[in-house]
């Protein structure tokens, strides 16, 4: 294990405190034990690799003025990750300084101030997903770490890497913030993401929260499962979008559980499956602590936020509101701002429906 590991104690400067700061790190190559059983994970099996879109991937931001908080996705597949990750940026840019509530320049960060919230982003979701007790921060090391051989393709990313675990969240912080190049720059920094995330929750936990134990986090076509997304979001691979727990009795005496999410989360998630019939999204997700929705439409995720912390607990508010949109896929070029007003009727015509699907989602909250 990463924690058994002897600690290696390095001065670093703390760019915050500004202060010498004894790093408490703990390092380890991956071997091939492990990569075969995070492909398992991730793919279903140790044969299969990342795709080019996933390989090509970082959380690069936006230069257009007007989009300077998005980060741009460059193919189709890990909109998943992305779109978490955006999520949370956008939590730590918005809400982490109360003072910049209902402004909008918050939205025209400066490079250093949006580097600072990826890094901040990225060191909730890996210490959440550690039971806010560990993380673990996979990253390259340029040369291969084990050889592969037997049932076992390389990739050129999971052989290379060197593990960093850290058990108190100034050190992830620090660390984080040493290495944020890594994960903002890349190239694979969202491959990084994802592997420090399973590794974080653990690979046993997160088969653990599967419904079935064969389940994936990267399906057909290299899109990101619901276990993924919800790992991100929550801590916890969960497979499903409703609240707590479901039991399904087969009358046999067989009992399956299906599990959901078990606590409010501090990002949302709006689907269309639900305005469909097909899922139904329970209050944990759909009225998070922040209003910041992953919105999942036609196989892609995106994100919907306010700048109006106010709106999840204010009536008054809740009348008339804006809303902003962000796709990072859609060679968007400029703000997408929704107005939304509850006390205005508006009828469906099913049969005739030219209705976008985003109002769809927006009208299942």
């Amino acid at each position: 294990d990463v924690e058994d590991e002897e600690r290696t104690g390095e001065v670093s400067k703390n760019p915050d405190l500004s202060t010498l700061y004894m790093l408490q790190v703990a390092s380890k190559a991956i071997d091939i034990s492990l990569a075969k059983e995070l492909k398992n994970l991730l793919f279903g099996s140790s044969l299969c690799c990342f795709s080019e879109e996933w390989k090509i991937q970082s959380f690069t931001f936006n230069n257009i003025p007007q989009l300077k908080y998005g980060i741009v996705q460059k193919k189709g597949g890990p909109c998943g990750v992305l779109a978490a990750v955006q999520a949370c940026v956008l939590q730590q840019l918005i809400f982490a300084d109360s003072n910049r509530n209902k402004d909008t320049r918050c939205l025209q960060p400066s490079e250093v101030h949006r580097t600072k919230c990826l890094t901040m982003a990225i060191a909730d979701i890996l210490w959440r997903a550690g039971g806010n007790e560990k993380a673990i921060v996979a990253l390259p090391s340029g040369r291969q770490q084990f050889t592969p051989i037997g049932k076992y393709k390389a990739d050129g990313i999971l052989e290379t890497l060197i593990l960093h675990s850290a058990t108190r969240y100034e050190d992830l912080i620090v660390f984080l913030q040493q290495n944020i190049h890594q994960f903002e720059i890349g190239p694979c920094g969202c491959i990084l993401l994802t592997v420090s995330v399973i590794l974080s929750r653990s690979i046993n936990l997160v088969r653990n929260d599967f419904d079935v134990l064969t389940n994936r986090l990267i399906g057909s076509h290299g899109y990101c499962t619901q276990e993924l997304v919800n790992l991100l979001l929550t801590g916890k691979a969960v497979s499903n979008v409703f609240n707590n727990v479901i039991e399904l009795d087969s009358g046999n005496g067989n009992i399956t559980i299906l599990k959901g999410i078990t606590s409010r989360s501090d990002i949302g998630l709006l689907s269309l499956f639900e305005h469909y019939d097909v899922c139904q999204v329970g209050c944990y997700l759909k009225t998070p602590k922040y209003p910041i929705w992953l919105v999942c439409s036609e196989s892609h995720f995106s994100v919907l936020f306010c700048l109006e912390k106010d709106l999840l607990g204010d009536g008054k508010t809740e009348r008339r509101f804006d809303l902003y949109y962000y796709d990072g896929l859609a060679n968007q070029d400029e703000e997408i701002r929704l107005t939304v007003d509850t006390t205005q009727m508006c009828a469906e015509d099913k049969e005739n429906d030219l209705t976008p699907p985003l109002e769809h989602c927006i009208r299942t909250k």
